[in-house]
C-alpha cells in the first residue's frame, strides 16, 4: 500500500480530534453523522496509511465507549445509534491484517 499525498495526511491529522470529539458527543444525531462519515471513509484501503491507524484504533474506541455508556441504555438512542456503530465496526474488519503493529493487535 503507498502512501497517501501529504496535503491527506495533514487534513486527516486535522480531522481526528475532531471526530473524536464529535463521536464523544452526548447527541445520538451528532455520533450518528460523526460515526456514518467515518465509516465511509474507512470503507476505503487509502485510510490505512501507517500514521493512520493508531488515530483509527483511537476514534473506534471512543465510538465504544460512547455507544456503550451514553446510549445502549437508552432504548430509544440504542435503536439509532446501534445499526451504525455496527457498520462501523464492519468497515474496519476486511483491513484488519493491516494493523501489524503488535500491540495495535491486541486493541484490535
Amino acid at each position: 500500500m503507498s502512501s497517501p499525498p501529504q496535503t491527506a495526511v495533514a487534513a486527516n491529522a486535522k480531522i481526528f480530534p475532531v471526530f473524536a470529539t464529535r463521536l464523544a458527543s452526548k447527541d445520538v444525531n451528532e455520533y450518528i453523522n460523526t460515526a456514518n462519515k467515518l465509516k465511509n471513509w474507512l470503507g476505503s484501503e487509502k485510510a490505512y496509511y501507517p500514521d493512520a491507524l493508531r488515530n483509527i484504533v483511537l476514534l473506534l474506541e471512543i465510538a465504544h465507549q460512547t455507544f456503550t455508556t451514553r446510549f445502549l441504555h437508552i432504548e430509544s438512542s440504542a435503536v439509532a445509534a446501534m445499526d451504525i456503530y455496527q457498520a462501523l465496526i464492519r468497515a474496519v474488519i476486511p483491513f484488519l491484517p493491516l494493523f501489524t503493529e503488535e500491540d495495535l493487535q491486541y486493541t484490535c
